[in-house]
């Protein structure tokens, strides 16, 4: 009987098979049938099935992609500043900022500003640099190409200030100046750059920009100096004195220095006034004629300080010119040589000449010295 299977052995085995098929849950009611050596045999089978079972590796599902966010902001702080990732539009807020939330991924990315001034009442603002932009060659161009999409990050926008400015003008008395008297103004930045200013009317001055503190951009304000402002030719102003803020003050005042220049002349021999008219020759060549009034006087009033050259026409005397610098009021005493001077001089010479004879050795050396001075006196005037 050991050769063939019975019922009951036959009913055991049929109840392990199914629970090793089943995952090695054994049917309680076909152990109970068996005998017990079956069941012994049972047990040993289910358990392998159990730990066989247990060695197989668990299938997981793929994890899900996570969120990231760009951000956007501007310095300074602007709304409504206008941006495109990836074709989807963004608008910075009242702080300056928008933000983009989208899967994680491993993709290059553009992100585009849509307009580089944006104009606000009395300010304009232009776009300068990125900062964040990852590739150091791409920090001046309004588009950024190759941005990721792997973590949360932030791309600054940096944008410089330009102010209008209206420049007022003033001699040092406070008196206003005639902005038509002004051929050009000249002023310089903190920064070492050169403007022009429109002597009457506005011009739009950079008053702020973006500086790089550490690794983040930050907008600082911009100061000028007053260089040149030219009137006939001359500078009227001390270059670098005269200092403003276009962020602070879009109307500045600038001060010019303007002085008074009296002429008159003088007859060498006899010391009484004398000519009809002076002439003046200023900073930009031009010449000025002035008619001498009472006391052979002539005042040019409120002329802007400088270099000029001052003649006076007296008849057929002889004057020669001067030239001065006008840096205060100042007075300019010529000496006019007339005929009647060289005819008196002439007569003197004639005397003295003839009178040699008659004086000393040692007197006639000094006479002869005297009236070789006199004509030297009178060469040079």
């Amino acid at each position: 009987m050991t050769g063939r299977l019975t019922v009951p052995r036959r009913a055991a085995l049929t109840a392990v098979l199914a629970a090793v098929l089943s995952g090695g849950m054994v049917i309680a009611p076909a152990l109970a049938m068996a005998a017990p050596g079956q069941a012994r045999a049972a047990n040993i089978t289910t358990g392998a099935a159990r730990a066989a079972a247990g060695a197989a590796p668990a299938q997981s599902a793929p994890a899900a992609p996570w969120p990231v966010t760009v951000t956007v902001r501007t310095v300074p702080a602007l709304p409504g500043v206008r941006f495109t990732l990836d074709g989807t539009a963004l608008t910075t807020g009242r702080d300056g900022t928008a933000t983009h939330t989208g899967q994680h991924n491993f993709g290059q990315h553009t992100l585009r500003l849509t307009g580089s001034t944006v104009v606000r009442q009395d300010r304009q603002y232009r776009f300068t640099r990125w900062a964040g932009q990852r590739d150091p060659d791409q920090a001046f161009r309004a588009t950024v190409h190759g941005l990721p999409m792997r973590a949360d990050y932030a791309i600054t926008a940096a944008f410089s200030v330009w102010c209008p400015v209206t420049p007022h003008f003033t001699d040092q008395h406070g008196r206003r100046l005639d902005p038509a008297r002004m051929a050009a103004v000249t002023v310089r930045s903190d920064t070492g750059q050169a403007a022009s200013l429109r002597p009457s009317g506005t011009t739009w001055l950079q008053c702020a920009r973006p500086v790089a503190r550490g690794s983040t951009l930050r907008s600082q304000d911009v100061q000028y100096s007053v260089q040149r402002v030219l009137v006939s030719g001359a500078n009227v102003v001390h270059a670098g004195i005269e200092r403003f803020w276009p962020g602070r003050t879009q109307k500045p005042t600038i001060t010019g220095y303007f002085h008074d220049l009296t002429i008159t002349a003088h007859d060498a021999l006899f010391g009484g006034g004398t000519g009809q008219e002076a002439l003046i020759t200023l900073p930009d060549h031009t010449v000025v004629a002035e008619p001498l009034g009472p006391g052979h006087t002539a005042v040019l009033s409120n002329l802007p300080q400088g270099s000029y050259q001052v003649r006076v026409k007296a008849g057929g005397a002889i004057v020669s010119a001067q030239t001065v610098r006008l840096s205060r009021d100042v007075t300019v005493d010529l000496t006019a040589v007339s005929r009647a001077d060289l005819a008196a001089l002439g007569g003197g010479l004639f005397v003295a000449v003839a009178g040699l004879p008659l004086l000393s050795g040692p007197r006639r050396r000094w006479v002869a010295g005297h009236l070789r001075r006199l004509r030297k006196g009178a060469g040079s005037a």
